[in-house]
């Protein structure tokens, strides 16, 4: 959670109106006008004065605007005998001063190392220049005990209620946690905060602030060096941050938070730790899909208007019930390692299928739902069949499979490697695409193959039965053959 001391007004006379009120008087000055040689002697002398002031003005300016929101008040400043004398530790780092009542040892005395690491990734991510070579810098709080930071100032009355973290302006303050992993995530997740309210003017709104925080504290790290915004391959990766677990068992009881109300998120009073989750997750779902990430990586220069969500939605309006199709199948098939990009669906357009005429295509099992390009019509009977050899997995040793699967393993209640299907009637959730069950969350079985009488049309999708996280290992193709047998 971040709350900002001060407004922070819009910045007036953008450059180039204050550029043009100095270089329209000097136009004439750029010009070859056929004056006597004394006169241009002057004329030169003059172009290179005026020059060089602009030059220093432009230079200043650039400054000016590059820091525009860094106008926070700094961090109080404490003397080092009174820190000493209370039991505490002051960690010192290029970003980052940061003071602790821990003992020392790596994992805590490495933190503002982490956090130098972690900087130059958020001027990346949010687009912001110039910042290695600021002095931009936050003041820490890493508290065990309380009653120290108390007795020195550090913790003053209004934030005597923060639970986990907390950041305001150039401050942070952390309570300290039970694995180095989650302590270093609470540290990036705060920091991010402060970063985008000192450089951007504000954060967001709660879901796009806590989420854009969350995805870029979920992080690996390997001593020397951090790296933001990861799919976390296992729970030992991310101990005790069980977000991805908290999203499993809310859509496994029924309570998946619709986009809607995500949308609404208010993070001006406490958050559960499963909102977290949801908002870590549609930012990471945004951030990674290649069709919306895009457009998601532009938002940051939209934190301070006050129609943000409006204006997000009108950025997808055009792919939007797709968007909502994909995000219900990614919560509901989300684990560690899920592989995003392997899981996007082509939602190009299909073609009924003439009469009598078999289709053969191929799909690979290597990638999530695939479309055949062909629409099933209802009331028409249609016969699929699926032959081929593949490999699933290649862990301890490769696994070879045909079309009905494995099964001495299962996923999702099939066996592993079985061809399944589905139906998506694209224009039917166009108006609605949070009603009803997602459809490729309800498969039908093929196997070596099948018959259906779809009683609603729709486009087919074919896939292998395997989950996101393994895909990336499995190689080959199943050949599938298609024909309408009957009305």
């Amino acid at each position: 959670m971040i709350l900002s001391s001060q407004p922070h007004p819009i910045i007036a006379s953008p450059v180039d109106q204050r550029l043009s009120r100095i270089t329209e008087p000097m136009a004439d000055l750029f010009l070859m006008r056929p004056y006597p040689a004394k006169v241009r002697r002057i004329q030169r002398a003059g172009q290179l004065v005026r020059g060089l002031l602009l030059f220093l003005w432009l230079s200043a300016n650039c400054l000016i605007t590059a820091q525009a929101f860094d106008t926070g008040p700094p961090p109080p400043t404490f003397s080092d005998t009174k820190v000493d004398d209370a039991g505490l530790r002051k960690l010192v780092g290029k970003h980052l001063t940061l003071y602790t009542d821990l003992p020392a040892s790596p994992e805590i005395d490495e933190l503002p190392d982490v956090f130098d690491d972690a900087v130059p990734q958020w001027a990346k991510y949010l687009g912001i220049d110039g910042v290695g070579r600021t002095q931009w810098h936050m003041q820490g709080y890493l508290m065990k005990d309380r009653d120290p930071f108390r007795a020195v100032g550090m913790l003053p009355p209004e934030r005597e209620g923060i639970r986990e973290g907390f950041s305001i302006d150039y401050e942070l303050w952390l309570a300290d946690q039970p694995t180095a992993y989650y302590r270093r995530h609470l540290l990036l997740h705060e920091g991010t905060h402060g970063f985008m309210n000192t450089h951007l003017g504000s954060c967001g709104p709660g879901w796009y602030m806590e989420g854009t925080a969350e995805l870029l504290a979920t992080h690996s790290w390997d001593g020397k060096k951090v790296t933001l915004g990861i799919m976390p391959k296992s729970r030992d990766e991310v101990p005790m941050l069980g977000r991805i677990k908290l999203i499993q068992d809310a859509f496994s009881t029924g309570r998946q938070l619709p986009l809607s109300r995500l949308l609404q998120t208010n993070n001006r009073q406490p958050l559960t730790n499963e909102t977290y989750a949801w908002c870590w997750a549609f930012a990471k779902f945004l951030d990674s899909h290649p069709r919306y990430r895009d457009r998601f990586r532009t938002l940051p220069k939209l934190v301070r208007e006050s129609d943000f969500n409006d204006r997000f939605r009108h950025m997808y309006t055009n792919d939007w019930p797709e968007l909502v199709q994909e995000w219900r199948l990614f919560v509901g098939t989300l684990d560690h390692n899920h592989d995003i990009e392997r899981s996007m669906i082509d939602f190009t357009p299909a073609q009924p299928i003439p009469p009598k005429e078999a289709r053969i295509l191929s799909i690979a099992v290597d990638r999530g739902w695939q479309s055949t390009g062909w629409l099933l019509e209802a009331g028409n009977t249609y016969r699929i069949a699926a032959t081929g050899r593949y490999q699933m997995g290649d862990r301890p040793k490769p696994w070879p499979c045909e079309p009905n699967g494995v099964t001495i393993r299962y996923y999702a209640g099939r066996p592993l490697g079985r061809v399944i299907g589905t139906l998506y009637a694209g224009d039917e959730l166009k108006d609605n695409p949070e009603q009803g069950e997602c459809p490729f969350l309800q498969p039908f079985d093929i196997g070596l193959g099948t018959t259906i009488q779809p009683d609603q049309s729709g486009t087919l999708y074919l896939k292998i039965n395997e989950s996101p996280a393994q895909l990336a290992d499995n190689s080959g193709q199943a050949t599938i053959e298609i024909m309408m047998v009957g009305p």
